[in-house]
């Protein structure tokens, strides 16, 4: 039993880190949490239950289309919300992205929330769901493929942001705005591209889950708190904390679910924000002066 909570909570893990990732990547370059994030990944999700369930488009084809209008989202995101109020005190944007949390949730309500009955969509699996024997525990492929997804993400975005002219640039960004602008950098595009890229991981996790689980307006909200608990967890601001973060708030959940009570897992996201914040503010790989600004 143990062995099987174990993958089951790494599975779910590696989701939250994707989206903590996101969250972080936004953080690092413009000093603000998005707020807005869950919606922008539970929008990803009914991009690829459009392209895959209701077009007829592979599976894959639909990931690829879901990561693309991401992408899309988030830079309207910055567009729309962002680039306005970038002068503005931080408690501004912070109710600024809420509510483009709740007009996000609205028009997918307006425009899914009705089928089948429901706010509730079946995300057909995209292989045989059947569990597949590795060693003395039954894994479902939809994990594995989780796994396998979330590894190439991870590991494509840190060739991105080490290898490729626009990731250095965001890192520069990050680490100092002010001096990134004055060496030439266009702060504001960094901006867009960074709203952009962490809507476009946020949409990869969302195709990656949905099939274990159901589609809803509501569900981004959810993946939002387990998210935040996960950066907090690993240090708000660092990526490497974002994924072990991500790891252990799934490990822990799945653990409790299975050894104390299903409630358990509902609630382990804010147990750790609290724990933490009590006990390491700064969390596991916590970093300071993100931004000089």
């Amino acid at each position: 039993m143990l062995a099987y909570l174990l993958m089951s909570g790494i599975a779910t893990g590696a989701l939250y880190a994707m989206v903590a990732i996101g969250l972080v990547l936004v953080y690092r370059s413009t000093g603000h949490i998005n707020f807005s994030h869950g919606e922008l990944f539970m929008f990803g999700g009914f991009i690829a239950y459009t392209f895959f369930v209701i077009l007829g488009v592979p599976y894959f084809l639909s990931l690829i289309l879901a990561v693309i209008g991401g992408f899309i989202l988030g830079v309207l995101s910055d567009r729309a919300v962002y680039r306005p109020l970038i002068k503005a005190p931080p408690l501004t944007m912070v109710l600024a992205t809420v509510g483009f949390s709740f007009l996000l949730k609205g028009i997918a309500r307006y425009f899914w929330g009705s089928m089948e009955g429901g706010d509730y969509v079946a995300f057909p699996a995209a292989m045989d769901p059947s569990p597949i024997p590795i060693g003395s525990i039954m894994v479902f492929p939809q994990q594995l493929l989780i796994l396998a997804g979330a590894i190439v993400f991870v590991v494509g975005f840190t060739i991105f942001f080490r290898m490729t002219r626009a990731g250095k640039m965001m890192q520069a960004t990050s680490e100092n705005p002010t001096a990134a602008y004055l060496s030439g950098i266009r702060v504001e595009r960094v901006y867009t591209l960074t709203w952009g890229a962490g809507s476009a991981i946020a949409a990869a996790a969302a195709v990656l889950m949905a099939p274990m689980t159901l589609l809803s307006p509501d569900v981004g909200f959810q993946l939002l708190l387990k998210a935040f608990a996960a950066t907090v967890l690993g240090g708000l601001g660092s990526m490497p904390g974002a994924i072990v973060g991500g790891l252990l708030v799934g490990i822990l959940e799945s653990l409790g679910g299975g050894y104390v009570h299903s409630g358990v897992q509902d609630v382990s996201a804010f147990i750790v924000i609290i724990v933490v914040l009590v006990v390491r503010p700064a969390g596991l790989f916590g970093v300071r002066n993100i931004r000089d600004t």
